[in-house]
């Protein structure tokens, strides 16, 4: 999932806006949270899939790991957790900024490491090759690039890259509102619009619509966006309401999905349960809301929450292929931790080595030919 930034920027409130509440600097409660849902989707891919992970462990991850399998099979319930945290910390890092100043930070924060991991994925299916399964196209591969992949109707390189498209979906609807500039009226109001869209396409086939309003996935942005105007403003009758209505147009899509997965793909999880899963989630996010968190301030969780996007796009291709390699020589558990390990330790060098430096070339190199355009702009 997407790496966010999670400092505080600095105020620019509207006139009309409710007073701005003291809070902490940085936001370490929400990395903490952001590591445990990478852990989990990770977890959920290696040990808690029949199918996939059956087909590179060689055996039914059910009996390699008994007692493990039935908590990580709802690990990828960790996704619904990264939309609640993106929701919160989108609206966080767009307030007081321009438009241009807002697409250009969600660029440098999505695209260096991503357009890494296409690289290793590629080398990956082709130097690593999974038996089983064809490699993507060369077209496939370059048009991952873009990740655009869902539009241009071409295959994943990876398959935890289908939740960016989401991602980016959320990025471009809230550049409406960000257009406009950020208060808590204007917020307020797109947050009701966006989540009525969302139930009332389902009605009428308005597939353009559909793609920008999926009622799951609009329901946990919006979560997310209604717990962070607590954060910023504290809490009132009106954001009570607009987080319960989402809670309300999330669960029923939830139960519904989770329903489906269990009768006709074979997913044996509880949709009730599933649905108090995210229930906890959304109350960890609401106590970060409500300051009961800010006490936590452990500085190691920075660098920690820096890691996540890397692991997340690295894990599962490269992961699996850790996992056929080692299997057979170290046995089930050593294998999980090796693997483990190494993602860990290679997300780490590309946060230092390829992320950080490729974000201040990028941000450099943007900001010289702004200068650029401004300077023949002014003599102009």
């Amino acid at each position: 999932m997407s790496q966010t930034d999670v400092t505080v920027p600095a105020q620019q409130e509207a006139p009309a806006a409710p007073p701005v509440r003291e809070r902490a600097t940085r936001l370490y409660a929400l990395d903490a949270l952001r590591v445990v849902a990478a852990l989990s989707v990770l977890l959920f891919h290696f040990t808690g899939v029949d199918a996939a992970t059956k087909a590179n462990w060689g055996v039914n991850p059910k009996e390699l790991f008994p007692w493990l399998f039935p908590v990580t099979s709802y690990g990828s319930y960790g996704v619904q957790l990264f939309f609640i945290i993106s929701g919160f910390v989108i609206c966080l890092s767009a307030w007081g900024r321009t438009p241009g100043q807002f697409v250009q930070a969600r660029f440098l924060r999505l695209f260096p490491a991503y357009w890494f991991s296409v690289v290793v994925a590629v080398l990956v299916w082709r130097g690593l090759p999974d038996g089983a399964r064809k490699a993507p196209s060369v077209s496939e591969s370059l048009t991952n690039l873009t990740m655009f992949q869902v539009p241009l109707s071409a295959r994943h390189l990876v398959g935890a890259y289908w939740t960016l498209w989401v991602e980016l979906t959320f990025y471009l609807v809230f550049l409406v509102v960000v257009w406009k500039g950020l208060d808590y009226v204007r917020v307020s109001v797109f947050c009701w619009l966006w989540l009525l869209a969302s139930i009332l396409v389902q009605q009428d086939d308005v597939p353009l619509v559909g793609i920008f309003a999926q009622p799951l996935n609009t329901a946990l942005f919006v979560s997310g966006i209604a717990m962070y105007l607590m954060y910023r403003f504290g809490p009132d009758l009106k954001l009570w309401g607009l987080l319960g209505a989402s809670w309300l147009v999330m669960q029923s899509d939830l139960v519904q999905h989770a329903d489906h997965l269990r009768h006709d793909k074979g997913m044996d999880r509880d949709p009730y349960l599933a649905l108090a899963l995210v229930t906890v989630f959304y109350l960890l996010v609401l106590a970060v809301a409500l300051h009961k968190l800010d006490r936590v301030r452990w500085p190691w969780l920075s660098t920690a929450g820096a890691l996540v996007y890397p692991l997340y796009l690295l894990h599962e291709e490269l992961g699996w292929a850790l996992i056929r390699t080692l299997y057979g020589h170290v046995g089930a558990w050593a294998t999980l931790g090796i693997t483990t390990a190494l993602l860990l330790a290679l997300s780490w060098l590309v946060h230092r080595f390829v992320e950080k430096p490729s974000q201040r070339w990028l941000r450099a190199a943007l900001e010289k030919e702004s200068a650029k355009r401004a300077a023949a702009a002014a003599r102009g």
